[in-house]
């Protein structure tokens, strides 16, 4: 029985790739300690997240222990125990009879009595390996998500923001958008005057804002992973100074009020027009005297 914590998250991907095709017997037990965590909470006071990180942390690493010593009675399982960096855990395992299997079983229903209500799953991987894959793929997002989280409670890097910012001589955009066509528009015409980032989540959103801290930020709101009013909410936390401007191929109204309650400057919809787009970053105030601003 191993317990895997060191990038869990690519071990985890590698093991299902190999299990696809040979996925019978195996079994999964997915124990989501992260649906705990929620977003306002952990960025209300970037000083606290160290604390609540750790506390999660240290509440799934106990549990992962435990669920291993039960895993460990069945010594021919196979079985794999994963730590993620966001804190949920997920054991893979292959009994080898009808007792094994009423073993895991059992210990299923201790931990998921011990974890409380809606946070535990059981799976058959011969009938559920591409749901597990799904599941793999966004727990590499998610450990984005708490190196974004990390860096948001590093204090001396996010209020150099405006420093950095001052001290640079020609204006930086952040693009962050999924959508390589659009991207690749922005780009076209931003490539020329500005310096430019591209993200393309919101998780790597905010670990670029901190360290290159633009001028103005295009922040896409149908992002993979971290939303983009989510995302809005930790630029606004880490710098109440950011000039970002919401970008949708919708207009719906609930879109635009909750970017403009959280601080956004303005809402552009895609597809956008050059002028429209050049127009809303030369409006940044940390734009005014850099090349390529009105």
């Amino acid at each position: 029985m191993k317990i895997i914590q060191d990038s869990a998250e690519h071990h985890f991907l590698t093991m299902l790739d190999r299990l696809k095709g040979e996925s019978a017997g195996w079994i999964g037990m997915h124990f989501a300690l992260a649906d705990r965590l929620e977003h306002a909470d952990i960025i209300s006071l970037p000083v606290h997240i160290p604390g609540k990180l750790h506390k999660l942390q240290r509440e799934s690493e106990a549990l992962a222990q435990d669920l291993g010593n039960g895993a460990a009675a069945f010594e021919r399982s196979s079985a794999m125990v994963y730590v993620f960096a966001d804190g949920d855990i997920i054991l893979l395992a292959a009994p080898k009879n009808e007792t094994e299997r009423d073993g895991f079983n059992t210990l299923f229903t201790d931990m998921a009595a011990r974890v409380g209500p809606g946070l535990s799953f059981q799976a058959n991987l011969a009938k559920e390996i591409y749901a597990y894959q799904k599941i793999a793929d966004s727990k590499i997002l998610s450990a984005r998500r708490m190196k974004a989280y990390g860096d948001m409670a590093d204090t001396n890097r996010t209020h150099s923001i405006g420093l950095r910012r001052e001290r640079r001589a020609e204006g930086m955009v952040l693009l962050v958008e999924d959508d390589r066509f659009t991207a690749a528009f922005a780009a076209n015409i931003l490539n020329k005057d500005y310096e430019l980032i591209h993200a393309k989540t919101g998780e790597d959103a905010v670990i670029a804002y901190i360290e290159h801290a633009p001028d103005v930020a295009l922040l896409d709101i149908h992002l993979p992973g971290m939303s983009g009013i989510d995302t809005l909410t930790c630029l606004r936390k880490i710098d109440p100074d950011s000039a970002v401007f919401m970008l949708s191929v919708d207009t719906v109204k609930q879109n635009i009020v909750a970017s403009s309650e959280n601080g956004a400057l303005g809402f552009l919809k895609k597809p956008f027009a050059k002028d429209r787009l050049l127009a809303a970053i030369a409006s940044s105030p940390h734009m005014r005297g850099r090349k390529g601003s009105a």
